[in-house]
Formats: C-alpha cells, sequence, structure tokens
C-alpha cells in the first residue's frame, strides 16, 4: 500500500514525553503511524507531528460527516473541487454540497473509511 509523510498540527507539544503521549494518539485519529519526528512551530502554541498515512483509506467501518470548503459558486465547481478539497481532510467527496454562509462558506459531505 502507498503512504505518503506529512506533518500535522498538535496543539502545544511541552517535550518528548508530552509528544509521544498524544501524537500517537492524534495519529491512530487520523488513520496512520506517528514517524517519531515533532517540532514546535509557534513556541507555547503550536507544535506538528510528523505522521505517515496511507494513500487510500480502506475498512469496513465508513463515517459521513461535512466539512469545510470555502465558498463554492456551483455544483460545477463543487464537483470539480470537492474530491481534492476531501482528500485534504483525509476522505472522499461524497458529491453532496451545500452553502452555509453566501459568499463566504460552503460544506462538502465527505465519507471516511477505517
Amino acid at each position: 500500500m502507498s503512504s505518503f509523510r506529512i506533518d500535522v498540527p498538535a496543539g502545544p507539544l511541552w517535550n518528548q514525553h508530552d509528544a509521544e503521549e498524544k501524537a500517537r494518539k492524534i495519529a491512530q485519529a487520523r488513520g496512520g503511524q506517528w514517524t517519531g519526528a515533532w517540532n514546535t512551530v509557534v513556541p507555547s502554541q503550536m507544535s506538528v507531528i510528523n505522521l505517515e498515512l496511507p494513500v487510500k483509506r480502506s475498512g469496513s467501518y465508513e463515517f459521513k460527516t461535512n466539512v469545510l470548503a470555502g465558498p463554492l459558486w456551483s455544483n460545477a465547481e463543487a464537483q470539480q473541487l470537492g474530491p481534492a478539497i476531501a482528500a485534504s481532510y483525509g476522505g472522499e467527496f461524497t458529491g453532496q454540497w451545500t452553502t452555509i454562509t453566501p459568499g463566504v462558506m460552503s460544506i462538502i459531505e465527505v465519507v471516511f473509511r477505517y
């Protein structure tokens, strides 16, 4: 199975012990593995952890939810951009979307498999 590595936000991490406690759980929630690497990017405010994630997620369970997608102006635009937006969250676009604040924010429906 193909995989990739990416840094994801983890809130402030204060030391190696703190990172070890939190990073494994964050990795599990994202369906991946923690590589052991982490870095503080904004002192006392934000750290990132490095995860290895599968390109294609699979499993016998799935969960659908809505995620923020920025403003979408038409169904054609939603269908074009939805797959990339969903992939950025680690899921797949279902084709469903709606505007929640006109001109400001839309949401798309994403399915997560695990």
